[in-house]
């Protein structure tokens, strides 16, 4: 069966598929996961719901599909293979940590949990913040309510960087929405530098030194705007109709894994 219509090469599909782990059969029998990702990876890539999974994508039930999803969200399993991945790059001269891109992206929604109104945008939405290394490549992500600026899960997103035993980047692009002093104190004490544009107020003016500004290195910000339309090239992330917050974080996982293990060569 050909997968290469679902972003990844048979090969790629094939680690994928050994890498991830299966349930341990109890009374029924344990499909392979073989049997199950492709149908898994249509949904996300063309959005449709889980029932609505031709039997040419998938023989076995839908139920399987997010069963399987599931088993690998409680588990954590997306994120581990995610970081696999990231060390198979590292190792192969892919991933340049000399510079970070990070900055958040809104995904609409209706009034679920984990849903709140985006003043800027005027929509319900959910926010996913990323992080990305010089040439765009997902390190890490974090979603949140819509009606939350980036700068509060700011923080929290550089910290659940792993590569191995790399742990930060050495600069980090960012716009005006994380220029905030607390932050800076926080990237200088990870031993990173913030190449973070500072804003303009009409009737406030900044006291003390100006912090740096390299605009040549900014320019590389415009990576991770790419990657967010990488992202929303899946239209499971274009709008988010899962009503529980663990299963989109599920399926943005699984999307930013899938990028990078693009980029491999397996």
């Amino acid at each position: 069966m050909e997968h290469a219509t679902f972003f990844i090469s048979q090969s790629q599909y094939d680690w994928l598929a050994q890498a991830l782990p299966e349930p341990v059969a109890t009374t029924k029998h344990v499909i392979p996961n073989n049997g199950l990702l492709n149908g898994i990876l249509f949904v996300l890539k063309t959005g449709c719901r889980w029932q609505d999974i031709p039997s040419s994508i998938c023989v076995h039930g839908y139920a399987s599909c997010w069963r399987r999803l599931n088993f690998w969200r409680k588990r954590g399993q997306l994120k581990l293979v995610w970081q696999r991945i990231l060390v198979i790059l590292d190792n192969e001269n892919k991933l340049d940590l000399s510079l970070g891109n990070m900055d958040g992206t809104l995904v609409q929604a209706p009034q679920y949990a984990g849903v709140g109104y985006d003043s800027q945008h005027h929509r319900y939405g959910t926010n996913i913040s990323l992080l990305t290394e010089r040439n765009g490549l997902p390190l890490t992500n974090i979603t949140f309510k819509g009606n939350r600026n980036d700068i509060v899960v700011a923080a929290a997103t550089m910290n659940k960087l792993r590569v191995s035993a790399k742990r930060r980047v050495v600069e980090l692009n960012a716009d005006k929405g994380y220029d905030s002093a607390a932050f800076r104190r926080h990237m200088r004490k990870r031993g990173t530098k913030t190449n973070i544009p500072e804003r303009k107020f009409k009737h406030r003016r900044k006291h003390g030194r100006k912090p740096h500004m390299n605009k040549a290195q900014f320019k590389f910000r415009a990576f991770v705007e790419r990657t967010n339309a990488w992202l929303k090239y899946f239209r499971k992330l274009r709008y988010r109709w899962d009503r529980k917050c663990s299963m989109f974080q599920a399926h943005v996982d699984l999307a930013c894994l899938l990028i990078c293990l693009r980029r491999t060569e397996i």
